[in-house]
């Protein structure tokens, strides 16, 4: 999906903010902005918000030398969310249709998200994960994707942001107890890559227990097919259903044609409030 230009200020804004938060001297956040806005002018007009994201973030991690900047953050959100694992699975395990509440939880995860810059206390996001409860989505998509998921095989589940992959792993255990038969992988990023999920973040909370654990070979917050590795891109055409998590890979893959995705995000800025007509932090349940 090729980036808004809505999106600019938007990528450049956070820019400036990783630089401020990373880099001590005014005089060294000028020069990383000027080598951003200087690469950006001449980037292809076709790519994506998530391709652009990903060449600021490694400029920060080449600036630095440091492969994994967000390394302490992602740590804390993982194990922060884990610390409410069992009540938020209770809840589910209560609800009248788990699958609804477990999809919710996993939408409402999604708060988690260094990009747009949001305080992400740890309350803020426990209240964003209450509030989501009351909200709802598309009841004709979620009925689609029930009879997918009745009807496949293979289930492919695309990662998005540490912490919220524990919300994923509550969705995806609930998924094998309704559909035992499928088979699952989780993928995450081939490298860190702001607070995105990798390998360590998967099996940190544990989501091997009920998925097998896969990478997509690139450093990109998002999933765009052509720069994934190979191994990736033959699981992603293996798999019966795909749930797509985040907007970042929403907005890397939709438009592509794949009519066994859904994705399933929150919506976070200006210009997704106005294409979907939605408010902030409505959940958004779609089928490409």
């Amino acid at each position: 999906m090729r980036f808004s230009l809505d999106c600019l200020p938007c990528l450049l804004n956070q820019g400036i903010r990783v630089a401020r938060l990373f880099l001590e001297t005014e005089e060294d956040q000028r020069i990383f902005i000027n080598n951003l806005i200087a690469e950006i002018a001449v980037m292809d007009n076709n790519v994506s918000a998530p391709y652009i994201a990903h060449k600021i973030h490694r400029a920060l991690k080449e600036t630095l030398e440091n492969p994994d900047p967000y390394q302490k953050e992602k740590r804390y959100f993982n194990q922060e969310m884990l610390r409410f694992e069992d009540d938020f699975y209770a809840l589910v395990e209560s609800a009248a249709n788990p699958l609804d509440i477990a999809l919710k939880l996993a939408a409402a995860g999604n708060i988690i998200d260094y990009g747009p810059g949001y305080d992400l206390s740890r309350d803020n996001v426990l209240n964003t994960i209450k509030d989501s409860m009351e909200k709802d989505y598309s009841p004709q998509v979620f009925l689609s994707l029930v009879s997918a998921l009745k009807n496949a095989d293979k289930l492919l589940y695309l990662g998005d942001n540490a912490g919220e992959i524990v919300f994923d792993k509550i969705f995806i255990r609930t998924i094998k107890e309704c559909y035992p038969h499928l088979q699952i992988d989780f993928a995450t990023r081939g490298e860190p890559i702001m607070n995105d999920v990798t390998e360590e973040d998967a099996y940190m909370v544990g989501m091997d227990a009920y998925a097998t654990i896969i990478n997509n070979g690139i450093d990109i917050p998002g999933t765009i097919l052509e720069h994934c590795s190979d191994s990736f891109v033959n699981i992603f055409n293996e798999a019966d259903v795909i749930i797509s998590k985040g907007q970042g890979n929403f907005e890397s893959l939709y438009g592509n044609g794949y009519n066994n995705l859904y994705y399933i995000f929150l919506c976070k800025c200006n210009h997704f409030m106005e294409r979907f007509g939605a408010r902030q932090n409505d959940l958004i349940l779609m089928k490409e």
